[in-house]
């Protein structure tokens, strides 16, 4: 029953899989051909843009994700990008009730626990943290990454300003497949080379809204809905107790 579900999440670790992972622009000490190398002008929508995308790195967030949907599934991640650690927390409504699932990530290690609305799969119990492997590894990438998200506005084209501090314009994506995950790549097919976007900075130039419009079964529309806020919050993420982390996951935990 919740196998659906549980795949969307994976998708678009947005919604699922463990509260997936994290810190919108690649860390690094020296640009690359995505990052503005300085800051752009009012009258430079790209330059803009990309140094929004950049200011990702700088201080700690909170970043609420949502897929533009009626079901009230969403995602929230509370990040610190500089030292890699933060809690995400990924909220599924299913016929039974809720199942949430929470993706901590230490600095050199990531913790999954699921929580179900029964118990009829036991390692879902919401009490044992099970160890997926360190920040990056190719497991944790299986889904969307929410952290790396911003970096998919580096390279924007066509930009128009709608309103203040408001843009639009179109995003290629064939080269985000590590961020965006294998779902999200496969609903987007032949259309990754320009997808549609919209974008709000604050005063500060920091970005605050970013929606990816991404394309789904039958013509409809579905988003990648992100608001950042609570710049500068504090970020707790410790290791869980020994006795509460179990290694070797089973496949049932996202990002295992």
């Amino acid at each position: 029953m919740l196998k659906p579900k549980l795949i969307a999440a994976v998708a678009v670790l947005v919604v699922a899989v463990a509260a997936g992972a994290w810190a919108l622009v690649a860390a690094g000490d020296e640009p690359d051909a995505g990052r503005p190398a300085a800051s752009a002008g009012p009258a430079d929508p790209v330059g803009v843009l990309k140094a929004a995308a950049a200011k990702a790195d700088e201080q700690p967030y909170k970043l609420t994700v949502g897929t533009g949907g009626t079901d009230g599934d969403a995602t929230v991640l509370l990040w610190d990008p500089k030292a890699k650690r933060g809690l995400e927390t990924t909220s599924l409504k299913v016929p039974a009730g809720e199942v949430k699932i929470e993706r901590l990530t230490t600095g050199p290690d990531v913790y999954v626990r699921v929580t179900a609305p029964d118990r009829r799969v036991p390692v879902w119990d919401g009490k044992t943290w099970w160890h997926v492997g360190a920040p990056g590894a190719p497991a944790a990438k299986q889904g969307l990454d929410n952290t790396r998200l911003a970096s998919t506005l580096a390279v924007p084209a066509g930009v128009r300003q709608t309103g203040v501090r408001e843009y639009a314009g179109t995003l290629d994506l064939r080269e985000s497949g590590a961020v965006l995950g294998e779902g999200v790549g496969g609903v987007l097919g032949d259309r990754a080379g320009a997808v549609p976007f919209t974008a709000t900075v604050d005063e500060q130039g920091r970005l605050v809204r970013y929606r990816i419009e991404l394309a789904a079964e039958q013509s409809q529309t579905a988003q990648l809905d992100l608001t950042y806020s609570d710049f500068g919050l504090a970020v707790s993420a410790e290791p869980p107790a020994t006795d509460l982390v179990g290694e070797d996951p089973p496949a049932n935990i996202p990002g295992a």
